[in-house]
């Protein structure tokens, strides 16, 4: 991810948001479940999304509007999710549904594929930035799914979700990461080819300060990602950890290209060249997987507790 957002902040998020909403059924999906639609997901032949977020509920995810009732043998969805990624191209999604009504925590996960009856996508246009990643919205009317489409425990959605979040949060640091990695990089290149009353931009003091500063930033912010990183990797997932790194790199990312940017002048505010491109990827990136806000929130009641 760090080396595609690197090269391109667009496309590099495209790959990385591919597959988005497998997690969960990686991490708490059926043998089944796991062979039906990570196999295909894995070769490339079906696109997914994870939809949680609906009109009236961003950050506040502990009760929904969505609602999932059973009826005989299936389960009854009706409602709507908004803003969701890959939501006009996916093949199938994980959806966030309240199980129990006005009840908080109370919901569960299920498994809908594109195509079943009373399940329809529609795009939002008009997105700011990560242009090659789709977004749209879902309408649940009448949705009816088996119970092998149920994921994780009965319940136990909104604690599902939490987990799979704070894995997400990794992806999105590193993902950060290798966004401002790359715009120092054209700042650094830009600035040793540019000249300006008869010197090169990198032979003024301030530029190199700048591009100084940008270096220190950048890799503070990789060694916390990576430390959240190292942490999966041995199966603990610290949720304080990844939203300090979460917070910290999306920051950085944004102020880093904003000095990128600088460097480069007026040809920076233009469509020729990536930073201008790079500047309005980055601006999703505290947005999210939890805003920064939801993060510092998460901070603070683990070091207040």
């Amino acid at each position: 991810i760090e080396e595609f957002c690197r090269a391109d902040s667009t496309l590099g998020t495209a790959v990385m948001v591919g597959s988005f909403g497998t997690d969960l059924i990686h991490m708490f999906g059926t043998e089944e479940q796991k062979k039906e639609y990570l196999t295909k997901v894995i070769r490339g032949e079906w696109i997914s999304s994870g939809a949680f977020t609906e009109p009236a509920h961003g950050s506040d995810i502990t009760i929904l509007d969505t609602t999932a009732r059973q009826d005989g043998e299936h389960y009854v969805i009706n409602g709507t999710k908004t803003l969701i990624s890959n939501a006009p191209i996916a093949d199938f999604t994980v959806v966030l549904c309240q199980a129990a009504p006005g009840e908080k925590y109370k919901q569960t996960l299920f498994i809908v594929k594109k195509g079943t009856k009373g399940f329809e996508a529609s795009k939002i246009e008009g997105k700011m930035g990560i242009r090659a990643s789709p977004i749209g919205e879902y309408s649940f009317s009448n949705v009816r799914v088996p119970p092998e489409n149920l994921v994780g425990v009965e319940g136990m959605g909104f604690y599902h979700t939490l987990e799979f979040l704070d894995l997400g949060r990794v992806a999105v640091t590193i993902q950060a990461v290798g966004m401002a990695q790359g715009a120092l990089d054209r700042a650094v290149k830009y600035a040793k080819e540019r000249e300006q009353f008869g010197r090169r931009l990198v032979d003024f003091q301030v530029i190199r300060h700048k591009i100084a500063d940008m270096a220190i930033q950048v890799e503070a912010a990789r060694l916390l990602a990576y430390k959240a990183a190292w942490y999966v990797d041995q199966g603990r997932i610290i949720p304080e950890l990844t939203s300090i790194a979460k917070t910290f790199a999306t920051g950085i990312a944004i102020r880093v290209i904003d000095e990128a940017l600088q460097i480069f002048g007026g040809y920076g505010y233009i469509a020729d060249y990536d930073l201008e491109r790079f500047y309005r990827d980055v601006r999703i990136t505290p947005l999210y997987e939890g805003t920064s806000e939801i993060q510092k929130n998460v901070i603070a009641k683990s070091f207040l507790r």
